[in-house]
């Protein structure tokens, strides 16, 4: 005696779901971009409280201590130049500051020409044979940052592929 079971299903939710994420391509530059916008508001929070990826304070810099400004903030212009593209596969965040590097890794300038680096301090001159930059990384995801990506695509999902199904 053959014995058989027939099960039905309305799988119509199921179908308008996968039909939704068939029409991922199409909105993912919004969800790219939306990531994108949160990571540089990220990467300008750190300058606005002078810490690192991790949490810990940059070291401050001599200008700073000198005027009594905030470390990498006097004409705020490297902090207003992170921006984020939109690619294919994902979103990246950066600046076209050619300087950003050496604040970011750190750097030692040596002197191109002679022994010394003059620079001006107030009408004064000093000169030394080498400066120091250290590193003050701004780029990077922390705990924050990765919920934050999380809520976004979470969020993203509901509302495209879930609600929209």
């Amino acid at each position: 005696m053959a014995f058989a079971i027939t099960i039905q299903a309305d799988s119509s939710p199921i179908e308008a779901v996968l039909n939704q994420l068939g029409s991922f391509d199409s909105l993912k530059s919004q969800l790219f971009d939306e990531i994108g916008a949160g990571l540089v508001d990220s990467v300008q929070h750190r300058f606005l409280t002078g810490t690192d990826v991790n949490g810990n304070p940059w070291k401050i810099s001599w200008r700073a201590r000198m005027q009594g400004g905030e470390t990498l903030r006097d004409t705020g212009r490297l902090m207003n130049s992170y921006t984020h593209n939109v690619l294919s596969s994902g979103v990246e965040v950066g600046t076209d500051v050619a300087y950003a590097p050496h604040l970011h890794y750190g750097a030692t300038i040596l002197p191109k020409n002679g022994q010394y680096i003059t620079f001006a301090v107030g009408s004064q001159y000093r000169k030394v044979k080498q400066s120091i930059i250290p590193p003050r990384t701004q780029l990077g995801l922390d705990a924050e940052d990765e919920v934050m990506v999380l809520d976004i695509v979470g969020s993203f999902i509901d509302e495209h592929l879930l609600r929209g199904a």
